[in-house]
């Protein structure tokens, strides 16, 4: 029978390798019996947690995997393609701080999980890294984020942002914002930007009066990541997710806040200024303007967990395995969301 001193035998035999974005992390383990022989052909229960900063840090993902080991008791699964619990894999900013592999198993191949050991990931997974530089901009005087047809442009350190961008006048201008909190990062739309920390979200676009301006938000809990399409951006974390707009009714900066239910694991947008964000229960669509010219955002309870998502035009789906979410705006320009039930197994969506 196994026993728990398998899996202790099974992690000082691991042994982790980079793959490139988007696959994740590699990990591949030999588990042993007490007796010294591998598990044969054995379903083994595997709880993946990656920690921020220390051994005992907040986790920032965590996801379940059940694998089998083969004839020689060796066993594969990539980190970042299980079934997830907490965070969004691509949204680990992997150059903030050190992070910590968390691994817990249950020998019967069940859920009853047990700690078996918590390590420092030594060499940070290259692609990673420099997938969450890119993207999300680490905290550097030399690293921008996005400046897209010359329309605005931030720079940023640990401490502030510069923003820049044309004046009402006409005239080249810089806009200075000093950042509380620790950075994690920023994106970009091409007409807009903002800039995220721990605690705060700071949008930098044009105003009403056509001066660039900054807006900031606070924030409830650590955000987990951002995503945008058209005008609209959104940060968001376990609880709480945070819509910023260029343009309100009156023409100026705006944020508008949503409660979540569940953490988000997973995002999408249609590039027509429409981003969801779901979790296994519900999905919330964000537009920058309903038919009033406000930002809005409007949530959906979902049956089932989701399986994915997918977009096209200004449209955007989400779909579990029974039913199907479409979020749009519609004819008087509101955000809307239409349900439909699904008979058999999806295979496929398109385009």
């Amino acid at each position: 029978m196994k026993k728990l001193h398998t899996f202790i035998t099974l992690v000082l035999f691991s042994f982790i390798s980079f793959a490139q974005v988007p696959q994740g992390i590699s990990y591949q383990a030999v588990a042993f019996t007490t007796g010294g022989s591998p598990v044969v052909s054995g379903s083994v229960g595997v709880k993946i947690s990656i920690l921020d900063n220390s051994v005992s840090g907040t986790v920032i993902y965590e996801e379940t995997h059940s694998a089998t080991t083969n004839a020689q008791g060796l066993f594969n699964l990539n980190i970042g393609q299980g079934t997830p619990s907490i965070g969004i894999f691509s949204a680990i900013n992997w150059a903030l701080n050190s992070k910590f592999l968390k691994v817990e198993v249950d020998p019967t191949g069940g859920t009853n999980y047990t700690v078996v050991g918590t390590n420092q990931l030594m060499s940070v997974p290259y692609a990673l890294y420099a997938e969450s530089t890119n993207n999300s901009g680490v905290a550097s005087a030399t690293n921008y984020a996005g400046a897209k047809d010359g329309v605005v442009a931030v720079i940023y350190t640990n401490t502030n942002a510069y923003g820049f961008g044309h004046n009402s006048a006409g005239n080249p201008d810089w806009y200075g914002e000093t950042l509380s909190g620790n950075v994690l990062g920023a994106i970009a739309t091409d007409s807009a930007i903002v800039v995220y920390t721990n605690t705060t979200a700071y949008g930098f676009a044009h105003n009403s009066a056509g001066n660039i301006d900054w807006l900031s938000e606070s924030i409830s809990g650590t955000p987990l990541g951002a995503t945008a399409s058209g005008n609209s951006i959104v940060v968001y974390t376990s609880t709480n997710a945070y819509g910023f707009t260029p343009s309100n009714s009156a023409g100026n900066l705006d944020w508008l806040s949503e409660s979540i239910s569940g953490t988000p694991i997973g995002v999408s947008s249609n590039g027509k200024n429409c981003v969801v964000i779901y979790t296994s229960t519900n999905a919330y669509g964000f537009t920058n303007s309903n038919s009033a010219g406000n930002p809005n955002w409007l949530s959906e309870s979902l049956s089932g967990t989701p399986i994915g998502a997918t977009s096209s035009g200004d449209l955007i789906i989400v779909y579990t395995s029974t039913n199907a979410y479409g979020f749009t705006r519609n004819s008087v320009g509101n955000p809307d969301w239409l349900s439909e039930t699904i008979s058999g197994t999806i295979v496929g969506t398109a385009p």
